[in-house]
């Protein structure tokens, strides 16, 4: 298809302003570019729990722009007015509303997690960060009310012409659920340009600090800001001579707020722990470049292969400091396999012990640590902006888009 004029991308979430949402803006500013300016591009959202989408204080393109460094031109945020779902029947009426909209676009590229939206569009695309699972009827539910989820799965799997999973371990689990008929490939998510992450690690600015980057919230894959703070505040120690530096947005909901005061109420108990909330990208840039160590620890305490959507299902932070030498020292679990090394570009631990232990080694030998670190660098390429722009070119012209 030659004349895409009009693209739809659901994003519900983009407040938040994480690594799924830099994800997005990056696929927006390609698209642009890709279509040379000549498109219109919107990225739609609703009201979900206590969520005002049409709030004063609701996240802006140039909110998005001033976050990750983009320049989006055509790209501009679509709201629908519809009435927050109340019951089991209003979620179904809402679904279907939302996926009547896609058929208004040539393109229909879902960005939502864990979305079981079916497209409409004339190319529907599934940006997959981790699928949803199948409906499994339980008990109480009525024979025609299963039919007709079972029915809704099958119809939403199939109304796509193919997914784009952030990660070989999405793409397991995607299939896993699904099975193989749509074809799935995987796109990791942009980081830095090649050009940038040559010169992002220099030795000479690093200082002794620990670095973790992520949204503070609880729902859904937590990053665990709180677990990663009694690490450091219980063996202080080992930690010091080290600052550890907590860096993410913070949404306006009251769990998430909370969660956030727990964090601060224990990091005050020591000197040596500082909260940087809805910090602007320049200055987490020189935090990065700053941080000798990353650490990250979604997954922790909760089982893969029960729960494995509270992973880290890629992790573009872990990228983002390895691009600046941050030596990573990440929980075993999700898509951080993928992108650590043990023992070459980073490490990565299953237990409180081993996360303690191997960032020590890290402390005490810093010829280990650099040598990690140059490594670090290096692997970061492997997810560079450039490369990301290649894939997606790549599978836009195999979709004759």
């Amino acid at each position: 298809m030659s004349n895409v004029n009009r693209i739809m991308v659901l994003n519900p979430y983009i407040a938040t302003l994480g690594g799924g949402e830099k994800h997005m803006g990056y696929l927006c500013q390609f698209m642009e570019e890709y279509y040379d300016y000549k498109v219109d591009i919107d990225i739609v959202v609703f009201n979900y729990d206590d969520v005002d989408v049409f709030a004063d204080s609701f996240v802006t393109i140039e909110d998005i722009n001033r976050q990750f460094g983009l320049e989006l031109k055509k790209t501009k945020i679509r709201k629908l007015d519809f009435k927050n779902p109340q019951n089991i029947v209003e979620v179904l009426m809402h679904r279907k509303k939302v996926e009547d909209v896609t058929a208004e676009y040539d393109v229909f590229i879902n960005f939502m997690f864990m979305s079981k939206h079916k497209g409409k569009a004339k190319v529907n695309i599934y940006e997959c960060m981790f699928p949803r699972p199948p409906f499994v009827p339980r008990k109480w539910w009525k024979r025609k009310a299963a039919f007709v989820e079972r029915k809704h799965d099958n119809d939403f799997y199939n109304s796509y012409d193919c997914f784009l999973s952030n990660s070989e371990f999405t793409k397991e689990w995607a299939e896993k659920y699904w099975g193989t008929k749509v074809p799935n490939y995987v796109i990791y998510p942009p980081v830095f340009f090649e050009k940038e992450i040559k010169g992002k690690y220099q030795e000479e600015a690093k200082e002794n600090i620990i670095i973790s980057c992520g949204r503070f919230f609880v729902a859904s894959h937590s990053k665990k800001q709180l677990e990663m703070v009694r690490f450091f505040v219980k063996h202080q120690e080992i930690f010091k001579n080290y600052q550890y530096h907590l860096v993410g947005a913070v949404f306006d909901d009251k769990k998430d707020l909370a969660y956030l005061k727990r964090i601060k109420r224990l990091a005050a108990t020591v000197d040596n722990v500082f909260i940087h909330e809805n910090c602007p990208y320049e200055e987490l840039m020189q935090l990065y470049k700053k941080a000798k160590i990353f650490w990250h620890a979604t997954g922790y305490g909760v089982l893969e292969e029960v729960e494995p959507q509270k992973m880290e299902h890629f992790g573009i932070t872990t990228i983002e400091a390895m691009s600046n030498g941050a030596v990573p020292v990440v929980i075993n679990k999700g898509g951080q396999r993928e992108t650590v090394i043990d023992g070459v570009t980073g490490f990565t631990w299953d237990t409180e012990e081993e996360c303690v232990e191997k960032t020590r080694r890290l402390i005490e030998d810093d010829n280990l640590r650099k040598d990690m670190a140059e490594k670090s660098a290096v692997r970061a390429n492997e997810y560079s902006i450039e490369k990301f722009y290649e894939r997606n070119r790549e599978t836009f012209r195999m979709l004759h888009i």
